[in-house]
């Protein structure tokens, strides 16, 4: 009920201050003035809310700088990764005729192609079968179950067949012989 009596009241002086033809901003800005510290506190409070909008566009711009920032990694992290796929050697198919017979692993190539070939819980079938294609040998099974042996094997490709045949056959449950361009599993 109070606040209707002072807006009586200020009503009435407004309009006595305009028969007059005072100017009544002034009253208006005075009250303003008190609804203000009424309601919202001190100046110091009002400051604070009015840098309050500033921070928080502040906020978004360096919150839209650090995602940009982000995205622009990623984008490069990939770009990055798919080029050195792009750089690693494909593989080079031979075919098993007898008119392709090498005395030696296809000669004379890019030193990358030559890396070790390192095989995590492949069957020896899987592995013998690039072995063989690399020294264009046929591989001929006398004991099947000898394929779905899985081992952990790392293969140097510089290195002859006959090499690579004493490897393998340190194993337990392996026994390999090279003869006429023949792996024979026994």
């Amino acid at each position: 009920m109070e606040s209707n009596d002072n807006l009586e009241q200020l009503l009435k002086r407004m309009y006595a201050h305009e028969e007059e033809h005072i100017d009544t901003s002034d009253i208006i800005d005075d009250e303003w003035t008190k609804f203000e510290a009424e309601h919202f506190g001190s100046k110091q409070e009002k400051v604070k809310r009015e840098k309050s909008p500033l921070l928080k566009i502040a906020a978004m711009i360096i919150g839209v700088l650090m995602l940009s920032g982000i995205t622009y990694a990623a984008i490069r992290y990939v770009r990055s990764s798919q080029g050195q796929d792009e750089k690693t050697p494909e593989t080079i198919v031979v075919t098993n005729s007898p008119s392709s017979v090498v005395d030696e692993p296809l000669a004379e190539q890019d030193s990358t192609q030559l890396e070790p070939v390192v095989f995590e819980n492949a069957e020896l079938g899987t592995i013998l079968r690039e072995v063989a294609d690399y020294y264009q040998c046929e591989v001929v099974y006398k004991n099947q179950k000898a394929k779905r042996v899985r081992l952990y094997f790392t293969w140097d490709k510089k290195a002859p067949i006959e090499d690579v045949v004493e490897t393998f056959n340190q194993f337990e449950r392996i026994h390999i012989e090279c003869e006429n361009r023949k792996l024979i599993v026994k």
